[in-house]
């Protein structure tokens, strides 16, 4: 009788590991499936980077921001919406300290992708020369967290920390 219900119980045991094997195999499968990340969605993703960080262009800024963007800069101001952003960028683009400064070292976007619609990007710059109240800045080492996501098929910059 003991042998019995040990060989119920090992056919038992052996039937729910194979039915939780397929499982997760199927669970792997679908979170495979949903992030498939084209070739289009990562150059869509260094273009908005690329565009953030080199571009003089404000019309080509303008664009990529979200209508309820949000940007926290480095000296702790946060500024809402696409018009406020890109109304400081242009003045901060015309101040003369600002305008004196320049990259010295740029690192290669950190491009995570955590749905198919939704990415998170680190990048670090350091900036030089960029005069302050009068006072040429020391060496400003920068990381730059972007949140970009896909709205209709657009990709847009939400967030920059």
């Amino acid at each position: 009788m003991k042998n019995i219900n040990l060989i119920v119980l090992t056919v038992i045991l052996v039937g729910c590991a194979q039915k939780e094997e397929k499982t997760a195999t199927m669970l792997t499968s679908s979170i495979q499936e949903q992030l498939q990340i084209t070739a289009e969605d990562r150059l869509a993703i260094k273009n908005i980077i690329d565009i953030q960080s080199k571009s003089g262009n404000f019309e080509e800024r303008e664009k990529i921001w979200s209508e309820d963007a949000r940007w926290l800069q480095a000296f702790g101001r946060v500024f809402h919406g696409k018009d406020t952003i890109t109304s400081f960028e242009k003045r901060l683009h015309s101040n003369a300290g600002y305008a004196a400064s320049f990259i010295s070292v740029r690192r290669d976007p950190e491009i995570k992708f955590l749905r198919p619609d939704v990415v998170v990007v680190h990048q670090y710059h350091e900036r030089e020369g960029q005069v302050i109240n009068e006072v040429v800045a020391p060496t400003r080492r920068i990381n730059t967290t972007y949140i970009i996501t896909k709205e209709n098929g657009t990709w847009l910059l939400r967030d920059k920390v």
